[in-house]
């Protein structure tokens, strides 16, 4: 088990691999190269934040937590509104200027049902860097000096950066979902544990065959909860709430924990806290 404490992670800038201004917390990441690699970060959107639309070839769970985030025309993410967005499948374009503030999102990208895996973000920020000497990212996209061997000129910036890092075509798969999966998480009603007092969940979504997950906790002040075991790698976002996820190990309002696959931990909560929880692709 790893935990990351939001006060305690600095904020950098990032690299503008998409238009405008977005600041992000890094609290975790997996390990690179894996299948089931993974960042789970806060993102600090400024007003002036613009993505083209575009798709992945990895799934990505995304949380607003503070104001409303746009996903795409007329489509924003309210507070507490949890969407998935599949690999494959196409959303946007984003721009935060039609909510007409800055939100802060969770964001969580991991590999997806292909195995392609995640670039981390090493990765991207080198291949960002690497590229700036071909071209220029302008607003999501990567704008060639000199046509590429296939004839593009024009690019999505982050399908850009992959291909480069890794030498070959992004091969995306034919998406599962024709839509990205909007989830109103306040319109899901809490379902109390008869054998653990204090403690409501509610299950929100289960989506491909890799079994990826997400439900949420509800925790009173000096309650317990157990999360037991599961063959996949798992990733908590506490929304608000103190208290011990092991011993020595305490979490705070927007702390992150990971569980990895066989692992089980015990919440003791010492404020009412409620928690995310999100499980990544079994492979």
């Amino acid at each position: 088990m790893r935990i990351a404490r939001s006060e305690s992670t600095p904020s950098k800038l990032s690299p503008g691999v998409r238009g405008g201004t977005i600041g992000f917390k890094t609290l975790l990441e997996g390990r690179e190269g894996s299948p089931d690699n993974y960042q789970l970060l806060l993102a600090d959107t400024d007003v002036s934040f613009l993505s083209p639309r575009h798709r992945h070839n990895f799934d990505q769970f995304r949380l607003s937590v503070e104001g409303a985030t746009n996903v795409g025309p007329k489509r924003n993410l309210e507070q507490g509104d949890l969407g998935y967005f599949p690999e494959g499948t196409y959303y946007g374009p984003q721009v935060q200027q039609e909510v007409g503030q800055k939100s802060l999102c969770m964001v969580v990208q991991f590999g997806g049902p292909s195995g392609n895996g995640y670039m981390s973000r090493r990765q991207l920020e080198e291949g960002h860097a690497k590229l700036t000497q071909f071209g220029r990212f302008d607003a999501g996209v990567f704008r060639r000096n000199e046509p590429a061997p296939d004839g593009r000129v024009n690019q999505d910036a982050y399908e850009a950066i992959w291909e480069h890092q890794n030498g070959r075509s992004v091969q995306y798969s034919r998406p599962r979902f024709l839509d990205p999966v909007h989830l109103r998480s306040s319109s899901f009603d809490w379902q109390a544990l008869a054998d653990e007092p204090g403690v409501r969940v509610k299950h929100l979504g289960s989506f491909t065959e890799k079994a990826v997950a997400a439900s949420a906790l509800q925790l009173d002040t000096g309650a317990c909860h157990r999360i037991e075991a599961q063959p996949q790698l798992r990733l908590l976002f506490v929304l608000d709430g103190t208290g011990m996820a092991a011993p020595g190990q305490a979490y705070s309002r927007h702390s992150a924990i990971e569980m990895l696959a066989g692992e089980a931990i015990s919440l003791q909560a010492d404020t009412a806290t409620e928690v995310v929880l999100m499980a990544l692709s079994r492979f």
